[in-house]
């Protein structure tokens, strides 16, 4: 088989890796079937080295008219075909797999998938039909980080209207580990189709992991397509809007089999048949309106027209992330997976989201977030992930915290109940143990008492306590902004003669669309940029706590929670750095990890521990809940209310603007104003644009 590659392939032969050369000729010794069997085995390989889709079809033709006559061939030999797209990178890997038909793998983006079910699916594309996958032997224990299912690489293909199935979700006995600790055990995941979920729990507990092993197949999945966004767009030449209609893979190959059909001078019968049926399945999927459905969505997300043309390298992380969330919303899989989805959002895009999820999506959500009215909004049930279980509650998350704190306080009510009813019998039996006369009495007793199923007492999470402790007053104004204008080397001004004053009474929330230079505010704030015009005065003994919307560019990755404290505040005692730590629920063996190591809502309390070690008399925060659990973002509400120092904040989470600011500037066009209205008025005002 070797000779028949290279004499076919000629100069691409080279370009092939030896571990690709051994795979097909395995694949090929034996091959008996037809040229599209062939084209559907090794197209994707040859692929890699040939892009043009024509050319690898004439390969592959020419591969098996030559195999056909060959000596070689063997007669009832066991076929592999591909039925998903191969990372090269990965095949040494599979090659020395290959023995074991019974396993499954995966990488970090694309998995190897043959048609008897030996091997896993690529994350986020449609699944093989349960009876030809191999079913995976339960509960799961996989000791490993596993891959997510990046945005980047979650193209869907959509599935026949006519193709009617269960598309519910049922797994029960699951188990869960990581690194050596079990994360679930005997848990059951149970997602009706239509409904909307919210994972909630607290930070580090194992929700994204939940996810990830969702996406990447290592629970028994039932037969559904999985999108899981999580990771931003890689970034290249194409622009916006294309990179959202490529990622629905029929369309796009069914729109570039016409082209080539049409430009084609070969004419026929079978030629205007596949052009029939072509047509039939555009029109089937609704391909017309895909780039008005596109448009619209990327608009929602705060993309203007000139932006959607523009190419995606052109973005940053946060607007590559706005991407990936429009080729989920775009695609419509069956179940989608939502990771913090308003973390890099505006306000106006979040309630527009919000708006899109509630009214427009009909699919299977799960979604965790910290956001609780954006819970309130979208979901109609939670999941509670608690010691190791998922428990399941109705309604939107303020239900599911009624429901809890009663479901605690009745628990708690038995709990005492039980204890005085035992105490009582105890004490009856230590009273009479050895009086004769009474011992049938006390036995039957003792009997109760073994038949007694405890009710275990009410185990409350570990409260946090945050505290930002000003040390001393200092007197007014702390910042003033006096007719300053600034705008970035080689750009025009982005904000003209800005007058305002911060005090140490100021509870300021920044609002307005991303891009119109809320953050810039904060970094002239803290003295990290100068203006072009005009006056920015500090006070001289000011002390500023920054938390930034990156805050992982604030710490060394390399170092631990105490090292990163230790090298900012030297000369402190071990216990110090602790006992700070740990009041930011950084404790026990997380003081050293590396911070590299820490989840990213644990590495926001490292921060917040940091911003404490300076006492501050000015805070300024960038997204503060972005990773935090809702019950910590209440927390850090509580210790702001607590400051007797000047607060700006600049978040799209409504509860911790309306707990902790008095005050809301408008940031639009160059201009910071007072807003006439609190929070809620702004967002109606917002929310008559959807309208």
């Amino acid at each position: 088989m070797g000779d028949v590659l290279v004499d076919t392939l000629g100069g691409l032969y080279k370009q092939l890796d030896e571990t690709v050369v051994k795979y097909l000729i395995g694949i090929l010794d034996g091959f008996e079937d037809d040229e599209i069997e062939m084209f559907d085995a090794i197209g994707p390989f040859i692929g890699e080295v040939e892009s043009d889709q024509t050319k690898q079809k004439q390969l592959c033709s020419e591969i098996y008219k030559k195999i056909r006559g060959s000596s070689n061939l063997q007669v009832g030999a066991e076929v592999k075909l591909l039925s998903a797209p191969v990372n090269l990178s990965e095949l040494a890997r599979v090659m020395d797999e290959e023995a074991k038909q019974k396993t499954s793998w995966m990488n970090t983006e694309v998995s190897v998938n043959f048609e008897d079910g030996s091997l896993g699916n690529i994350a986020g594309a449609r699944r093989p039909e349960k009876k030809e996958r191999l079913k995976r032997k339960q509960p799961v224990k996989v000791e490993k980080v596993l891959p997510s299912a990046q945005a980047a690489s979650s193209f869907l293909k959509r599935r026949p209207k006519t193709n009617v199935k269960v598309r519910d979700i049922q797994i029960k006995n699951f188990d869960i580990h990581l690194a050596g600790k079990a994360l679930l055990e005997s848990a059951a995941l149970n997602l009706a189709y239509g409904r909307k979920y919210g994972l909630v729990g607290r930070n580090g507990i194992g929700k994204t992991t939940l996810m990830r092993y969702m996406s990447a197949g290592e629970l028994d999945m039932p037969d559904v397509e999985i999108l899981h966004v999580e990771q931003e767009v890689e970034g290249d030449d194409t622009s916006a809007v294309d990179s959202v209609l490529k990622a629905d893979v029929e369309r796009e190959e069914l729109i570039q089999e016409e082209q080539r059909l049409l430009n084609s001078t070969v004419e026929g019968e079978e030629k205007d048949k596949r052009l029939e049926q072509i047509y039939a399945r555009l029109s089937e999927i609704e391909a017309d309106k895909a780039p008005a459905l596109v448009s619209t969505i990327l608009s929602g997300l705060g993309f203007t027209q000139e932006m959607q043309q523009m190419s995606t390298k052109q973005f940053s992380g946060g607007w590559r992330m706005r991407l990936a969330l429009a080729r989920a919303l775009f695609c419509q899989p069956e179940l989608l997976l939502l990771d913090e989805p308003t973390n890099m959002l505006d306000v106006q895009a979040v309630l527009w989201l919000e708006n899109y999820l509630t009214t427009k999506w009909k699919n299977t959500l799960l979604i965790v977030s910290h956001d609780r009215e954006f819970l309130n909004q979208v979901v109609t049930d939670i999941i509670y992930f608690r010691e190791k279980k998922l428990t399941y509650y109705s309604g939107n998350y303020d239900r599911f915290e009624d429901l809890r704190n009663e479901q605690l306080s009745n628990q708690q009510r038995s709990y005492d109940a039980q204890q005085m009813q035992r105490a009582h019998i105890q004490k009856f039996v230590d009273r009479f143990r050895f009086n004769a006369k009474r011992a049938s009495l006390v036995q039957s007793r003792i009997k109760k008492l073994g038949k007694m199923k405890p009710i275990p007492a009410v185990i409350e999470d570990p409260q946090l306590t945050f505290s930002f402790t000003a040390q001393e007053e200092i007197r007014p104004p702390l910042v003033q902004f006096d007719n300053v204008s600034f705008g970035y080397e080689g750009q025009s001004n982005i904000f003209e003669k800005l007058s305002f004053t911060f005090d140490n009474d100021s509870r300021v929330a920044l609002v307005g669309a991303n891009g119109q230079g809320k953050s810039t505010i904060l970094s002239l704030v803290c003295d990290e940029l100068k203006p072009r015009a005009g006056h920015l005065i500090s006070n001289p003994r000011l002390r500023i706590g920054k938390f930034s919307q990156h805050h992982v560019d604030q710490m060394p990755l390399d170092k631990t929670p105490i090292e990163f404290l230790q090298q900012e505040f030297p000369g402190r005692d071990v216990q110090e750095y602790r006992s700070t730590l740990g009041r930011y629920g950084v404790s026990g063996d997380m003081v050293f990890q590396k911070n590299d190591t820490l989840s990213g809502g644990q590495k926001s309390r490292v921060t917040f521990a940091h911003m404490a070690m300076k006492v501050p008399h000015f805070l300024v925060l960038d997204e503060p809940t972005n990773h935090l659990d809702i019950d910590t973002v209440d927390v850090l509400a509580t210790a702001l209310n607590a400051f007797e120092g000047g607060i700006l904040i600049v978040s799209h989470n409504e509860r911790l603007i309306n707990l902790v600011c008095d005050e809301i500037w408008l940031v639009d066009k160059g201009k910071v104003t007072p807003y006439r209205g609190d929070f809620e008025s702004y967002k109606k005002k917002l929310m008559s644009s959807f309208v």
